[in-house]
């Protein structure tokens, strides 16, 4: 069979093409397109679904915890990064190693004068003391600054309470006119008691967390106390003193666990033959055996190192050198002080300890 004419062949395609469309039109025209189309239209683009969670309570405001802990830094009972605070109290425990000197000599103004004296010219009693051994005893002290949270420039001011004592046994010898020595045992104890007022102004070294300097004033009263047994028949007499004192402290922060601490104190008038643990036949033998009456000054300086080890306990380590002069006029019970003399007493002291402030 040969192919079908060409114009059979374009009349098909036209009637089946037409037959598709109409097909089409009719289908648009269905009612269930119509609605569809209607619904689409009115429900316009589509919304996100959103998620509605009820909350118990006023969620905009935030309530404190029941409990929250922190570690104190060290800073004087400063939490955290909050700027460093002084300490309201800060207690020190530990222990202390004193040596001691003591020398009098008749008709001079100093013991170095006597001693430079030819041979035929020293006369009289001469009574010279030395620590063969350190006094090793204990330390205690509370500073309290009650008013350190304030703002004010009051915050300086607080109290120091103090006392040491220790023991020790040595040797003192006493030279007699002729040129003998005798050298006896004696057993004594050092005691010091201390109460004073502070005012302390406080810096602070550039980090608002790091530990705060200070520098003040102090002022108060001090007994000291150097008590020989009566039972050794020791001739050395005891000292016992009770004096008002002022000074100057200072305390520098170099790094968060070192502070470079130092103080001085001038003593005001700090007679012997006045004072605590001695009944009055001994004080007044502390005057009479060198002269009928006595001038004395005295001062105290010390320096040393402190700091925070963990949270609220720290370390002190100090040394202190303190010395009392005693000029006695008039004629004293010993031989050859008929013109009374001079009495030079010398304290070198290690104190070490813990602290622990709040």
């Amino acid at each position: 069979m040969g192919e079908p004419p060409w114009g059979m062949t374009t009349a098909r395609h036209s009637m089946v093409r037409w037959g598709l469309w109409c097909a089409l039109v009719v289908a648009l025209a269905s009612p269930q397109a119509l609605a569809a189309a209607a619904k689409r239209k009115d429900s316009g683009p589509a919304k996100p679904s959103v998620v509605v969670l009820e909350v118990e309570g006023d969620a905009r405001q935030r309530q404190a915890p029941f409990l929250e802990v922190a570690l104190d830094t060290g800073s004087g009972g400063t939490v955290g990064d909050a700027p460093a605070r002084p300490p309201l109290a800060r207690l020190t425990l530990g222990g202390t190693t004193t040596w001691r000197n003591f020398c009098a000599r008749p008709g001079v103004k100093s013991c170095g004068e006597y001693d430079r004296l030819p041979a035929n010219e020293r006369l009289g009693d001469t009574v010279s003391y030395a620590s063969s051994v350190p006094y090793l005893g204990i330390a205690a002290e509370l500073e309290l600054l009650p008013l350190a949270n304030s703002e004010s420039l009051l915050r300086g001011l607080g109290l120091s309470l103090g006392y040491r004592r220790g023991y020790s046994s040595t040797n003192v010898t006493l030279v007699s006119d002729a040129g003998r020595s005798t050298t006896r045992e004696a057993v004594a104890t050092d005691s010091v008691l201390t109460a004073q007022a502070l005012y302390r102004y406080f810096f602070g070294m550039g980090e608002a967390n790091a530990s705060l300097g200070h520098a003040g004033l102090r002022a108060g009263l001090l007994t000291r106390a150097f008590d020989v047994d009566a039972s050794s028949n020791s001739p050395l007499t005891g000292t016992h003193r009770l004096f008002p004192a002022v000074g100057l402290e200072v305390s520098v922060p170099l790094v968060r666990w070192v502070r470079l601490e130092g103080a001085g104190q001038f003593f005001l008038s700090p007679k012997p033959g006045k004072g605590l643990g001695a009944g009055s036949a001994a004080l007044d033998a502390e005057v009479s055996d060198y002269g009928t009456s006595v001038s004395s000054f005295g001062w105290e300086a010390e320096l040393g190192v402190g700091g925070d080890i963990w949270g609220p306990f720290g370390y002190s380590v100090r040394f202190r050198l303190s010395r009392f002069q005693d000029t006695f006029s008039g004629a004293g019970t010993k031989l050859g002080w008929d013109e009374g003399g001079v009495a030079a007493e010398t304290y070198s002291s290690l104190h070490w300890g813990i602290t622990a402030s709040y």
